[in-house]
């Protein structure tokens, strides 16, 4: 009978040819000085980080009026922690070219992750490490823009005497005073007239009219002449907005309302000094707070929201850059309502205050009704006028996030490239691996499987490029595992043909059985590990998020191509009867061992192994966990010299471990002083000195030496003494510090045999600035005091005016590079305090050579930057004197000398290959995440083999048998750090100091998927041989493993090629995934057989109501012959 196979062919080829040429048109991007495939961060390099919302900050203060509010101490709701990842995505990459993603984490957590630059493709940038700083300025601000009228005495009388009387009771009133105190610690205004009031302006009349007190931000601080700067006996500088009270009043009447003064300053002022418990960032370094009474109805106030069609621009008046803004529709007519209703009469101008997240930013004079719009002036720099630009048009966030992520995580690109370079030898290998031992065992059937692979694989990696999914490490771990378990899906259908050959099937009849017997395993098998790869992108991060797709598309696809296209393949073959029998190895002949006959002695053996290693990993408390679960810095460096593996001494040096350890840590980071930078603000007022926004601070060693670091949090205390003080402990010790060797790539290789530069340190320290200067103290020669940390130099240096171009000896990021320059201009030509950073561009320059050019592009370093301060307004003459040709003025000295010092900071200061910072709380809910994850993996094949086999027995045993299975492998993971300094198991073994992270809980995951499988398959082919029979006997068990030991051992043996080759090839990244899964192999084959099933007749599974518990031997048994030796045999 002829058979059409046309579209069976083109329902294998279609999907196969479009996943080519996808694949294909990424590799050649790849190949041509483009971006191909999307890589996450670990393997592109980029920050992510993650933010908290502050669920102290109501959401009913940030909503407008009408607007429902649905909030719980525990979290947002689902849509405003959506609503609120949709505005930052808006505020940071409005235009989608930076490829930024913000989503949300839960319903209490923002995680923001950006790739660096030349990672990203389809033409987008990318960000520097320096733009990850602008980032965390953007998140910093709520931007909720609201204009109200400041309260004059001319309208509103009544409201400024209730005021007045507010404050003036708290010096006769115990009650008030405390009240008064208790709200400026808590940073709330001072108290305001509760009641409403009729105010008449312009002979328009308003009901329901409320008075607030609203502080005065930071730039219109500095323009009234009042901000911390000025706190000094000397008067302020000139150039403020005119006032009628001079600076001596301001000080010595601390506490009290200045009154306005009829002709010039009309608001109503509140001062004190500033005590708030738990400042913010951006208040570090404040002594006074300054308030003014605003007034607050439908027509004098005007909170802007989405509807307002708000537009904004950067601009310059007057050489000074403002944010000229508009509105459309309904904003148009509520903003000229509000100015028209207070526009100046005959001399009388009153002012219009605008606020920026309730802090006054500008008070102007309104001299005419506005119709549509207007200009935010102050004391802003152009990168301040521009944030606050890019705030205005994504609109105000729904929700306030603290300052500081609770996580911060940076992986440099160097570390990517090798991860790649590793991660595709390893797939290569393990794909070669799997393939010839397919092909030797079982010859044509073995090239089927071959084909299936291939087309698994093709299909796979297109689908991922189709969707753009984001290739990451444990991502490719994930595929190099697929491979391992599409292998067992071929191996179950072929062993079902033997099976069905032996019992004098034909082979097209042996063929079509055993498709049809393997089906129910294959889809059980399969559900078990997409179940634990569901559960892992449900609780995992990014990278585990890739891991949990590339594996759950991966055994999708293998569905297809084990149940499809290999079947077509045979259906195919037969019908141009191209074969007529398939010759294959057997490795047991029907084997008929005794497996239940040493239960008992297996359980004890099982029970002791459980306790022994859950105790031992236990017994290592929080050194066993890495700092995704407990809490500090994981900070990756990279040495000048290799050191021995193990890190100890060698040739007369002291290895890694001596120059870190606590003895070297007293002696070398003992601190002598701790001072908080302070800088003169302007030349002509030599007395007056500003804070910096920024937490710098200069350490003095007690040997003399210096050392400057930037916080991103401040120090825990009170007073600014016990910061100082806890700043010289926090500066003088890394607590918990250990180390790790790293083996890359492309790195060591012209090192002798175990030897490495790579380390990785981890400190329960979150500063990661005082995590790398406390290292570069520590790893010092002994006698010459010379860094033994890999730094990257400058080699030379052009000055042209404004502009600087730098060769570097090796590539380094310009943002890097950046962030020194920006501090050394703040430290010298600090703008007015607003924490905004001077105009500075730091470029590459791109290589000449195409092969190199290629590489700076996708790693985003370069070995030649341009540093251009032409657009400062400090470096003006210089860039004007450059533009004309003539010479240069005297500020080049200052340029020169700033640049000097960057560079000599930017040299001191190696470059991390890896950071990463995890909040306390973090990390516990971190670690939390992972147990739940566990547990909810095991309660999903716990009611799955329920619902499969009809009984609870079946799913406990397999639980029961995954419980011994993760105790053991923990124990193991616990072992190696007794053993991976001895050079056997160092060397021959590879074995590391193993700590439990994110990655190792995926492989975890993995192995309750795997493990799970085997169990099935002796589980399904017991129900085969128990039949309708109600009784289970451990003859039974004793036929289904011994019908099973083939299948078993072949599937163990292919994964543990695919998971060996990538332990011992696939590099640091999946170092500790592969192990888990080498001992998970191993393990989980030995209680699919020893423990799962003997655990049915322990639970009474098919024990019968009266009679022998363990009844004579089946039918089945009966017909079994003695087990056979291995050799070869031949079907057909």
């Amino acid at each position: 009978m002829r058979r059409n196979f046309l579209v069976g062919l083109l329902i294998c080829l279609i999907p196969t040819a479009l996943a080519g040429v996808l694949v294909g048109q990424g590799f050649y991007r790849e190949t041509h000085d483009q971006v191909g495939f999307r890589r996450g961060i670990d393997l592109a390099g980029g920050t992510i980080l993650v933010y908290e919302v502050n669920l102290d900050k109501p959401l009913s203060k940030l909503k407008g009026p009408g607007e429902d509010v649905e909030e719980e101490k525990t979290g947002l709701s689902s849509d405003d922690i959506k609503k609120l990842a949709e505005n930052l995505k808006r505020r940071i990459d409005p235009n989608d070219m930076k490829n930024v993603v913000v989503r949300p984490v839960g319903r209490s957590r923002i995680e923001i992750i950006l790739p660096f630059a030349g990672s990203t493709g389809g033409g987008k940038e990318g960000t520097t490490e320096n733009e990850v700083q602008d980032v965390k300025s953007l998140v910093r601000q709520v931007g909720v823009l609201e204009f109200r009228i400041l309260a004059n005495p001319t309208d509103d009388g009544d409201g400024i005497r209730d005021a007045r009387k507010l404050i003036d009771d708290a010096k006769i009133s115990p009650t008030a005073k405390a009240d008064l105190e208790a709200r400026a610690k808590a940073g709330l205004p001072p108290p305001a007239p509760e009641q409403t009031y009729t105010v008449e302006v312009n002979k328009q009349i308003q009901d329901g009219v409320r008075y607030e007190w609203a502080e005065l931000g930071p730039e219109e601080r500095d323009t009234l002449g009042v901000s911390n700067a000025f706190e000094k006996d000397s008067p302020p500088p000139r150039g403020g907005k005119p006032r009628a009270w001079m600076y001596q009043d301001l000080k010595s009447t601390r506490g009290g309302v200045y009154p306005p003064i009829a002709g010039q300053s009309r608001e109503l002022f509140y001062s004190r000094d500033f005590i708030k418990e738990n400042p913010a960032k951006d208040e570090e370094g404040k002594k006074v707070e300054y308030f003014v009474l605003t007034r607050v109805s439908a027509v004098d106030s005007l909170r802007v929201d989405r509807d307002a069609g708000l537009t904004a621009t950067a601009d310059n008046q007057d050489l000074k850059p403002v944010v000229r803004f508009g509105f459309s529709g309904s904003g148009a007519t509520r903003f000229t309502r509000l100015t028209e209703r207070n526009r100046p009469t005959e001399s009388f101008q009153r002012q219009m205050a605008i606020l920026m997240d309730g802090k006054v930013v500008s008070a102007p004079n309104l001299q005419s009704a506005l119709h549509g719009g207007g200009i935010i002036t102050g004391s802003f720099d152009m990168p301040a006028v521009n944030r606050l630009v890019h705030i205005l048009r994504s609109g105000a966030l729904n929700a306030e996030l603290k300052p500081d992520p609770v996580s911060e995580n940076t992986v440099g690109p160097t570390l990517g490239q090798d991860t790649i370079h590793k991660g595709l030898i390893a797939i290569g290998l393990s794909f070669a691996a799997v393939l010839g031992f397919m092909v030797v065992y079982y010859r044509f059937a073995g090239l089927v499987a071959c084909v299936a692979l291939f087309v698994n694989l093709l299909i796979t990696v297109g689908f991922m490029e189709l969707t753009s999914a984001a290739f990451t490490l444990p991502g490719l771990a994930g595929i190099v595992l697929m491979l391992g378990m599409a292998v067992d899906a071929n191996v179950l259908i072929y062993e079902r043909i033997r099976e069905e050959r032996e019992k004098g099937a034909t082979l097209a009849s042996a063929i079509r059985n055993g498709y049809d017997r393997a089906f129910p395993t294959i889809i059980d098998t399969h559900l078990t590990s997409i179940f634990t790869a569901i559960v892992l992108y449900a609780f995992g991060n990014d990278n585990l998020k890739g891991f949990s797709v590339s594996l759950t598309v991966g055994l999708i696809i293998s569905l297809f191509t084990a149940l499809y296209v290999t079947r077509l393949m045979f259906d195919f073959w037969l019908y141009k009867k191209w074969i007529t029998q398939l010759r294959m190895h057997q490795l047991f002949a029907r084997p008929r061992i005794d497996f239940m006959k040493i239960r008992h002695l297996m359980f004890a053996l099982t029970a002791g192994l459980t306790v022994a290693g859950l105790g031992l990993f236990l017994a290592r408390g929080e050194a066993g966990l890495n700092v995704d679960f407990t809490k500090g810095t994981a900070y990756g460096g990279r040495l000048k010299e290799g050191q021995e593996r193990g890190l100890t001494a060698a040739g007369g040096k002291l290895g890694l471990l001596d120059l870190l350890g606590e003895a070297r840590q007293r002696e070398r980071l003992e601190v002598k002083d701790a001072v908080w930078l302070t800088k003169p603000k302007q030349d002509d007022d030599p007395n007056a000195t500003v804070r910096l926004a920024e937490y710098i601070y200069k350490i003095v060693y007690a040997d003399g030496t210096e050392a400057t670091v930037t916080l991103a949090n401040k120090p825990d205390g009170a007073t600014e003494e016990a910061q100082i003080a806890d700043l010289k402990k926090r500066a003088s010790e890394l607590p918990g510090l250990s180390i790790e060797q790293v083996f890359l790539a492309g790195v060591d290789d012209h090192l002798p045999s175990g030897q490495s530069r790579s380390f990785t340190a981890r400190t329960t320290e979150k500063e990661p600035d005082l995590v790398q200067v406390g290292l570069d103290r520590l790893l010092r020669d002994e006698t010459t005091g010379e860094q033994l940390l890999a730094t990257t130099r400058v080699t030379n240096q052009q000055v042209d005016g404004p502009v600087a171009v730098l060769t570097l000896d090796k590539p380094a990021s310009p943002g890097y590079l950046k962030g020194f320059l920006v501090r050394e201009l703040d430290l010298i030509n600090r703008v007015p305090a607003t924490g905004n950073a001077p105009t500075v561009e730091v470029t590459g320059v791109k290589s000449e050579d195409q092969k190199t050019a290629t590489d700076e592009n996708r790693s985003g370093r370069y070995s030649k930057v341009k540093v251009d301060v032409s657009k400062n307004p400090e470096f003006k003459a210089l860039a004007d004197a450059a533009a004309a040709k003539k010479p240069a003025p005297t500020d080049e000295a200052a340029f020169k000398g700033a640049l000097g010092r960057a560079i000599t900071a930017f040299e001191a200061r190696p470059i991390p290959d890896r950071l990463e910072t995890f909040d306390p709380a973090l990390a516990a809910d971190t670690r939390n995440k992972a147990l739940y994850a566990i547990l909810a993996s095991w309660l999903a094949i716990l009611a799955y083999l329920w619902f499969r086999f009809g009984n609870w027995t079946f799913g406990a045993a397999a639980v029961l048998c995954l419980v011994h299975d993760l105790c053991f492998t923990l124990g193991m993971i616990a072992v190696c750090h007794y053993l991976h300094d001895l050079p056997v198991f160092g060397t021959i073994f590879k074995l590391q100091d193993f700590k439990i992270d994110l990655a190792a809980v995926a492989a975890l995951l993995t192995l309750v998927g795997y493990s799970v499988n085997d169990t099935i398959v002796v589980f399904d082919r017991i129900r085969e041989v128990r039949g309708k029979s109600p009784v289970l006997t451990a003859q039974m068990i004793n036929d289904s493993v011994n019908g099973t030991l083939s299948r078993t051992v072949l599937a163990s043996l292919t994964v543990f090629l695919v998971v060996g080759v990538l332990y011992l090839f696939g590099g640091e990244g999946v170092h500790l995934f592969s192990f888990v899964m080498v001992v998970g192999v191993i393990v989980g084959t030995y209680s699919s057989i020893y423990i799962a099933s003997p655990l049915l007749l322990i639970f009474g599974e098919g024990t019968p109501k009266t009679g022998d518990r363990h009844p004579g031997s089946s039918t089945t048994a009966q017909a079994a012959v003695a087990a056979q030796a291995p050799g070869e045999e031949t079907l057909g």
